[in-house]
């Protein structure tokens, strides 16, 4: 290698990916993503370290559980809801090897503070951000004639009086618009994704101008509902074509509570739409946004090859969490579940220079692990009170790299407090629940989570490894969140029994 390597990674948010390509039935690929992916190392079995997005992107952001960096829930609840600002970030070790550091896009890590209070350059907007409105998009659209941002839209949850109605998107808060699918009008580069990538290709084109190894963070916004996609993009999937998800009829029968609640009240996503027609024009439109974001990620590709510096760069491309679209009895958004749904996530990492291209990886990893590879990539040595591990062993001599056998994730709940630890091996999850049902799944017999475990004879020995592994880790991280969990666990204790609850259906 020339020297460090300059880092760029892009991230994106809640996107819709495990179960939704079902090789022989439906064909749901990303083109850019997948080509990224034979360009560098794809990571088969990658997880959330919790599906939640602040409390994933602020892991990544430093390299700690969220038990640990304090910020279980997403920054609009009360609670914690900014990183302290003693709290190092990926972004301090970088810049003590030289870097310069820069951020662009969504943060939704902080609730009054931003990437620029912890010294890092760039755009963004606190909580979550309502981009349409923010003065940076509206510059853009003014220069460019876009004129205000304007939907079409099908269908919307919380207000079915807009369905089949055309709606500016303005409002100062980002979730009146949220839970609908529909097509944003005007071309693509009105679209909040290209905004976000034409941001961030600036930024890069002004980084790669400057002699010092630099990184930049492209977060997206999408493809996270609502879904309004813009043309070509959003007439890309014939809703026709689109097969009912495996688990759509699902009637939580033999699952926790949370289950009912994120299905039942929480969204009563299955109740007001309770026909498969309805769901595949929605599906429609969250893979057309998916194709939006693959596009608008192709950009910044493209702006650091005509950069010249792409051969020393390091890219590492990740979502923050999945979606729970349409599975599970027609589940909408994530909730306080562990689903594979909402916890698994595209992860793939390229390095021309250090890293051999056409690779897949199948070992258990989280996207918790992008922070160590960041500063391994640039000859840091990482912290040890750091939870992340670096991912480059696993791309450059998998066959020799020393890594568990399991990885252990968080959930603390969303709506609904929960506190859960999760482990998963190569064939086998398990969730631990305070206060609310466990669960058990084989997931190469049962890869959708039909047939929960827990209670079978035949996996004891199974669970009682898993639940070590669980109690292992908390006693290693001292993770105090979760030491009444660890107690019932020794205790053998595996949640309510909930035999004698009987589901509504949809």
């Amino acid at each position: 290698m020339s020297k460090q390597p300059n880092i760029l990674f892009i991230l994106t948010d809640h996107q819709a990916y495990y179960g939704h390509h079902r090789p022989g039935e439906f064909d749901y690929r990303l083109p850019r993503f997948d080509s990224f992916c034979q360009e560098g190392v794809k990571f088969d079995r990658a997880y959330c370290v919790a599906p939640i997005c602040t409390p994933a992107r602020t892991s990544m952001m430093t390299g700690l559980y969220p038990s640990h960096h304090g910020l279980l829930f997403n920054t609009e609840r009360p609670g914690k809801r900014d990183i302290d600002l003693s709290q190092e970030l990926y972004s301090h070790h970088l810049s003590n090897a030289g870097y310069r550091n820069a951020y662009v896009g969504k943060w939704h890590c902080g609730h009054e503070r931003l990437p620029t209070d912890y010294g890092i350059e760039g755009w963004s907007l606190p909580d979550y951000g309502k981009i349409y409105m923010s003065e940076a998009y509206k510059t853009y659209a003014e220069e460019r004639g876009f004129g205000e941002a304007r939907a079409h839209i099908d269908y919307h949850l919380n207000r079915p009086e807009w369905n089949d109605k055309t709606i500016t998107l303005h409002d100062p808060s980002p979730w009146a618009f949220m839970n609908g699918s529909g097509v944003l009008q005007g071309p693509p580069e009105a679209h909040e994704e290209q905004f976000v990538a034409h941001l961030a290709s600036e930024k890069l084109r002004e980084l790669s101008d400057d002699q010092q190894p630099w990184s930049l963070v492209a977060s997206f916004w999408g493809p996270h509902q609502p879904y309004y996609p813009s043309e070509p993009y959003a007439s890309m999937v014939d809703p026709s074509t689109i097969p009912e998800y495996p688990t759509f009829n699902d009637d939580l029968a033999g699952r926790p509570l949370r289950y009912a609640f994120h299905r039942d009240i929480n969204h009563r996503s299955s109740h007001e739409w309770p026909e498969w027609s309805t769901w595949q024009t929605i599906l429609g439109r969250a893979y057309g946004q998916g194709y939006q974001t693959d596009a608008a990620v192709g950009t910044i590709l493209d702006t650091l090859r005509e950069s010249g510096q792409e051969d020393n760069t390091l890219v590492i491309w990740c979502a923050d969490h999945g979606d729970a679209l349409a599975s599970h009895g027609g589940m909408w958004d994530k909730a306080t579940t562990y689903i594979e749904e909402v916890a698994r996530v595209p992860l793939a990492v390229r390095w021309p220079e250090a890293i051999n291209p056409d690779q897949s990886n199948s070992q258990p990893i989280s996207n918790l692990d992008v922070t160590a590879t960041m500063l391994d990539a640039a000859g840091i040595t990482v912290p040890e009170e750091m939870h992340s591990r670096s991912l480059l062993p696993l791309c450059q001599e998998p066959a020799s790299a020393a890594w568990p056998d399991h990885v252990i994730c968080q959930h603390h709940g969303h709506v609904v407090e929960l506190t859960q630890r999760i482990c998963i091996t190569d064939r086998f999850k398990y969730v631990a629940a305070l206060f609310d049902g466990d669960e058990l799944y084989d997931l190469e017999d049962d890869p959708f989570e039909t047939n929960n475990l827990i209670n079978s004879a035949a996996h004891k020995d199974t669970l009682r490894q898993l639940q070590g592994y669980i109690i292992d880790r908390i006693e290693e991280t001292n993770d105090r969140k979760a030491v009444h969990l660890a107690h019932a666990i020794k205790l053998g204790w595996q949640g309510f029994d909930h035999s004698l609850w009987v589901p509504q259906q949809a």
